[in-house]
């Protein structure tokens, strides 16, 4: 149950300021309000704001830090439940790596109330579909689909476990044991987890994305199931959490439920977060790797800002003009031409500064030389002449469509929601960047890729076979 997202320079707090305000101008919800469940003394505030066409998001946030998004949609009658911790592999310190990943798995042991298999068993008999965890660099994520009458169920196990898990040295040592086999499958033994992994190592030198999100053997090899107490006690409060319900629901029935069952769950001190700022980079980073492959593979990763950042939305242009589809550039460039067999970039949206990241898998008799030396080209291409306006609006096409197409069912549209609010603290500013998007220019595109796509800006990681010389 690993994930990693996948699916940055930092700018003045003035600036930041300034972009946020022209993000979210535009979208408009109610006032806030207090408003009391039950009669009971106990309140929290509620906003009704746009998400997309019809449909519309209620906010609750609740008195011990707890945020609710509530959407509904009455088109078939299950709802997804979703449970986002701000907390992921850069709130974890050196010498402790794989902390979140592997607490991951612990949520799904024993708590006091239910034995070990239980929550699992209970949700099964439920009709829960798509059950599901995650962790990534900036948060972890619990997920279920469940029929329409089982709202008040999830709840009660939900939170359950964000207060009563049973952390002993039995659970940490079964899970830890699960979790260094997943990392050997995953990184050690797969040539593509290996160059993933190098390629974060070389491009960051002192901020904690430098490590996997699954964290390094050794340090999983020293924690103890202290550690993991102490995680629990940090991070799994309601003042980290943030709950996605998007389905066939009532609001107002699911405010109550969630107030009735977690409401009496203390908030907790937040950590003292010092991460460290990663300094610029001002020349090329390049590794290459023997590895037990067939044929050459090729990594780049180049410095981008945060998702909060106002080049994102140009970024993402950019993204899907150089491989968005098979009239994509590389994808003419490089897999057209024979040199490669597929080709792909990601503009990660990360919390903090990230990387943009383009991959390619050669053809047999290829070298990853040859199709840096093609990207290159493309990349200085892109950044000297001007950008058709015909291919800038197939770009937007294609994300315009990607955006509508994770608003269409009940889990993806909780996890734009549950994302955007984990790593940019309001899911309204993944709004404004779709929105941004469709006005994005040509000289705009041209711009970030100047700023950000430069080799002095990037790393590469080149796997070879191992027996190559």
């Amino acid at each position: 149950m690993l994930g990693s997202e996948s699916m940055k320079s930092t700018f003045s707090i003035f600036a930041s300021f300034l972009f946020l305000l022209h993000l979210t101008s535009g979208i408009s919800g109610c006032a806030s309000r207090d408003v009391r469940i039950g009669g009971t003394p106990e309140t929290f505030q509620h906003q009704t704001v746009p998400l997309v066409g019809a449909f519309k998001a209620d906010r609750y946030n609740f008195g011990n830090g707890l945020r609710l998004i509530v959407v509904e949609n009455h088109s078939s009658p299950t709802f997804a439940y979703q449970t986002w911790f701000r907390v992921g592999s850069r709130d974890e310190r050196k010498g402790r790596t794989g902390l979140a990943h592997l607490f991951e798995h612990m949520m799904f042991k024993g708590t006091k109330n239910h034995k070990e298999g239980e929550f699992d068993r209970i949700l099964e008999e439920a009709g829960v579909e798509g059950e599901n965890a995650f962790t990534s660099r900036d948060y972890t994520t619990y997920v279920q689909e469940l029929p329409k009458d089982k709202l008040e169920l999830i709840a009660k196990l939900e939170s359950d476990r964000m207060i009563n898990l049973i952390v002993d040295d039995k659970a940490f040592k079964t899970e830890t044991e699960v979790v260094q086999n997943e990392r050997r499958f995953r990184n050690e033994n797969s040539p593509d987890g290996l160059m993933y992994q190098e390629l974060f190592e070389v491009a960051f030198t002192r901020h904690p994305y430098h490590w996997p999100i699954i964290g390094y053997q050794e340090d999983l090899n020293r924690m103890t199931s202290e550690d993991a107490r102490q995680f629990y006690r940090s991070y799994y409060s309601p003042n980290h959490a943030t709950i996605v319900v998007t389905g066939d629901v009532d609001a107002e029935e699911v405010a109550r439920t969630v107030q009735k069952y977690y409401g009496g769950i203390p908030a907790q001190p937040s950590p003292i977060r010092d991460i460290p700022a990663e300094p610029a980079q001002k020349v090329k980073r390049a590794k290459l790797m023997k590895l037990n492959i067939q044929v050459e593979k090729l990594l780049l990763g180049c410095h981008t800002p945060e998702v909060t950042h106002e080049d994102i939305p140009a970024l993402s242009v950019l993204q899907a003009i150089l491989s968005g589809g098979k009239s994509s550039r590389l994808h003419r460039a490089l897999v057209e031409t024979g040199i490669s067999s597929s080709v792909e970039s990601d503009d990660m949206d990360n919390k903090d500064p990230t990387l943009f990241i383009i991959g390619t898998n050669l053809q047999s008799g290829k070298r990853a030389s040859q199709a840096e030396e093609v990207i290159r080209k493309e990349l200085n291409r892109i950044s000297r002449e001007p950008i058709p306006e015909l291919e800038l609006e197939r770009a937007k096409n294609k994300l315009n469509f990607g955006f509508y197409e994770s608003m269409d069912g009940n889990s993806s549209r909780a996890y734009f929601i549950g994302h955007y609010e984990a790593v940019a603290n309001n899911f309204e500013i993944g709004l404004a960047i779709h929105k941004r998007v469709q006005a994005v220019t040509a000289l705009e595109a041209q711009s970030v890729a100047r700023r950000y796509l430069g080799p002095e800006n990037c790393s590469a990681i080149i796997g070879v076979k191992r027996n190559s010389k």
